[in-house]
């Protein structure tokens, strides 16, 4: 086992976070809107047919044909939820891969600026692919936040340049993430943790030309199909694998990034203060990609000055000037999407739909087709890199709207609603999860997150109310 190998393995064996009541608590706050990321996906196509796929896949009933709109999917009874979908019996694996791909689907899920991508997306889809009925909430929040701390340390050692290379870390990182969560949960050490990370580095896929397609979301589904695989497969078998991920010389930072990473820089940054601190995690109250956020925060500032008047109209505008610093807008790769999923990625989108309304209309992220007199109104949205360049953790985004009368509004944000300094409140992440659950519903739920002391008990709860149909 080399150095850094060693090293990360080491700290994964030993962290105890039982003191870190600041990290159990954004953790404990993260797994719920984790859920309230999740829930409404159940409700969409694509997740549906994924879940009908992985049922009909599984099978090894030979009773049962593989046609994808029957009832019953090859000996997988699918029964009647909130989304008219429930599928039993399937493997860890392709657990992972349902629940990753649902928890990502809507762009709704948590993102973090070290690793440029999405944390609880892929490390609570891997954990409850591997959930045992007598694990307790602090061994589950605990594999969470190691697997937090190693993508975040490797984010910050790789960024900007793997993301600017057009990879998707979410994908490449988070297989790595997962399989130490999956470690830490699972009490593996020494060269059995080493053998599971290094199955899961040679396994990092990802790249970001997916973005606005079906695509992104199955990176993180099969990130965390790999990670929860690679576990399977060294548990009950006798393969061997490398135990030097990570060497210096020849090893997955020095394949992916061509850098060389010493044991001093994972240890200096081991919870130090711990990544779900600093730089903490950006939540979304609307679904769409966080290099976003502060301007659509800004824009919906301007739009309210706007709007105090009931006669004005978007022809008015005649031009609106979204400011960032250099490169921060890189994530938003469409400047003219042609679809709602593309918009997702558009500052311009999400621009036009809050001074047309006043606020996002997250339903118009699920259109097939953008109308043609929506995209001539985008035409008058231009982007331009005139504030100063900021450290990889800050984001700033100005909004300009100038009228054709001459009259100018403007805004700069910089710690918008559901930023690390501006964090989500327990009451928000009820909001957002009464997109899918009812009053008495939420109120259930979360009497059981906080009065169980087993996750499974709260899952059994969560399946009762229609979350988690795999």
């Amino acid at each position: 086992m080399d150095s850094v190998t060693q090293t990360i393995v080491n700290y994964i064996e030993q962290t105890d976070v039982t003191n870190r009541e600041d990290l159990l608590s954004v953790a404990r706050i993260a797994f719920l809107d984790y859920l309230a990321s999740l829930a409404p996906a159940e409700n969409e196509q694509a997740v549906q047919e994924l879940a009908r796929f992985i049922g009909a896949k599984s099978s090894i009933s030979s009773d049962v044909g593989l046609d994808m709109n029957s009832s019953v999917l090859s000996g997988k009874v699918i029964s009647e939820g909130n989304t008219g979908l429930a599928i039993e019996n399937v493997s860890k694996a392709d657990k992972a891969l349902y629940y990753g791909f649902a928890s990502h689907y809507l762009d709704f899920d948590d993102a973090q600026a070290n690793l440029a991508g999405h944390f609880s997306t892929i490390l609570y889809s891997a954990l409850l692919a591997v959930i045992e009925p007598m694990d307790t909430w602090h061994e589950f929040l605990r594999a969470y936040i190691i697997g937090a701390e190693l993508e975040g340390i490797i984010g910050f050692l790789i960024n900007p340049e793997h993301r600017t290379q057009g990879w998707h870390s979410t994908g490449t990182v988070g297989v790595i993430g997962a399989a130490a969560a999956i470690g830490a949960l699972r009490g593996l050490h020494g060269e059995s943790l080493a053998q599971l990370l290094s199955l899961a580095a040679t396994q990092s896929a990802g790249m970001f030309f997916q973005s606005g397609t079906d695509g992104k979301p199955l990176h993180a589904g099969l990130a965390v199909r790999n990670g929860v695989w690679a576990y399977e497969l060294l548990q009950h078998t006798s393969l061997q694998t490398s135990t030097k991920p990570f060497d210096p010389e020849r090893g997955w930072f020095k394949t992916i990034g061509n850098i060389t990473v010493t044991s001093n820089d994972i240890a200096s940054r081991w919870l130090a203060p711990g990544q779900l601190i600093d730089p903490g995690l950006w939540m979304k109250v609307h679904p769409y990609c966080s290099a976003a956020i502060c301007g659509a925060e800004a824009a919906e500032i301007v739009a309210h000055r706007l709007y105090t008047s009931d006669s004005f109209l978007w022809d008015e505008i005649n031009r609106v000037t979204v400011h960032f610093p250099p490169g921060a807008d890189a994530a938003l790769r469409y400047t003219s999407p042609t679809t709602g999923r593309e918009g997702q990625f558009s500052i311009e989108y999400i621009v036009y739909q809050v001074l047309a309304y006043g606020s996002v209309q997250d339903e118009l992220f699920k259109i097939d087709a953008i109308d043609q007199e929506v995209r001539d109104c985008m035409s008058r949205i231009e982007r331009v890199y005139d504030l100063p360049k900021v450290s990889q953790t800050e984001r700033i985004t100005k909004v300009t709207v100038t009228l054709k009368n001459g009259d100018t509004f403007t805004e700069t944000v910089n710690n918008p609603k559901g930023s690390p300094k501006n964090p989500l409140t327990m009451e928000d992440i009820r909001i957002k999860l009464g997109l899918t659950l009812e009053a008495d519903q939420i109120d259930r739920v979360i009497v059981a997150f906080t009065n169980t002391d087993k996750v499974e008990s709260f899952l059994q709860t969560l399946r009762k109310e229609g979350v988690l149909h795999v």
